[in-house]
């Protein structure tokens, strides 16, 4: 038995991923018969229907799922092993795609983009901003960042980076009309800035002091699904805002906003890169993952006051 054509298991793959053939033809640059007619010659010459398919949804038959769930990683050792043969030669080549929220790739991948490329021209990188909790490997992702308690179990994970350090902050001219928190409780009287994530739920505010927690899920009139956005809002006095501290250090020392309740900081995890175990990990990624690693330890321990 002949093994079907590559590039059409990475169609059914592509279609089983996005739940659609419109959105799956656009990904892989192809019309929407074209890629109905590719399916349809797959499903045929396996003998087996792969998709249910209705006016309003295309959804993955049993022996869909079964060849999705088996083809997924077969796939991606096989495009790992030619990118390894392939850089034998010379220089890593091949395609890296990142799934990171926006805080990680503000303040890790951005400030070391261009020398990454710069050193690796053989690498392309494709980066997806997304705070939601999502399966890289389902998504077609080589590669994660999220805060070090976020990673599913089966994965390998490097945390870089610090702790993350979140501050309360507000502008002088809000303190000035509505007075300064005293402890946590004392919230409840201030407009808060929210942050809504994908899932829906509301980013909490933790506090600890004296060995004891505090948690606060923040009300007010102003949520937003950004960092940046909640930043503005608190330069402008829309309320209090909790950020993490590299979005606020500028600002902070400008005088342009306040830190509050500091004496009740409780760090988060560090951020961690995270990928799937791969008996050959592409050339590419393994560039990636050592150079972001070494670069965020370097700026961090050139961070760090010296004694």
């Amino acid at each position: 038995m002949s093994l079907p054509r590559t590039s059409d298991l990475e169609a059914f793959l592509a279609v089983a991923r996005l739940g659609s053939f419109r959105l799956a033809a656009r990904e892989r640059g192809v019309t929407g018969s074209a890629l109905s007619q590719t399916i349809r010659a797959l499903e045929e010459e396996l003998q087996v229907r792969l998709f249910n398919r209705t006016t309003r949804s295309v959804v993955l038959t049993e022996a869909g799922s079964l060849l999705a769930s088996r083809l997924s990683p077969a796939l991606a050792e096989l495009r790992a092993s030619l990118e390894e043969v392939r850089s034998l030669g010379g220089e890593p080549r091949g395609q890296v795609r990142l799934n990171a929220p926006a805080p990680a790739l503000d303040w890790l991948i951005l400030p070391h983009l261009v020398r990454f490329l710069e050193s690796y021209p053989g690498v392309s990188l494709e980066i997806i901003e997304d705070a939601s909790n999502v399966d890289i490997v389902a998504e077609g992702f080589d590669v994660g960042i999220r805060l070090g308690l976020e990673m599913a179990q089966d994965m390998i994970a490097l945390p870089i980076g610090p702790e993350q350090d979140y501050a309360v902050v507000a502008s002088p001219a809000l303190i000035q009309r509505m007075g300064v928190p005293r402890s946590p409780q004392e919230l409840t009287r201030f407009d808060c800035i929210r942050h809504r994530f994908p899932s829906g739920r509301i980013f909490p505010w933790r506090f600890q002091k004296d060995g004891e927690d505090f948690v606060i899920v923040p009300e007010g009139r102003l949520t937003v699904n950004a960092a940046r956005h909640a930043l503005s809002a608190a330069l402008d006095g829309a309320g209090l805002a909790r950020l993490a501290f590299p979005y606020v250090r500028s600002s902070l020392a400008e005088g342009r906003l306040v830190r509050l309740l500091a004496d009740y900081s409780l760090p988060l995890p560090a951020w961690h890169l995270y990928y799937p175990s791969r008996r050959h990990m592409p050339p590419a990624l393994r560039a990636f993952i050592d150079f972001f690693s070494k670069a965020c330890r370097e700026e961090t321990e050139s961070a760090m006051p010296s004694r």
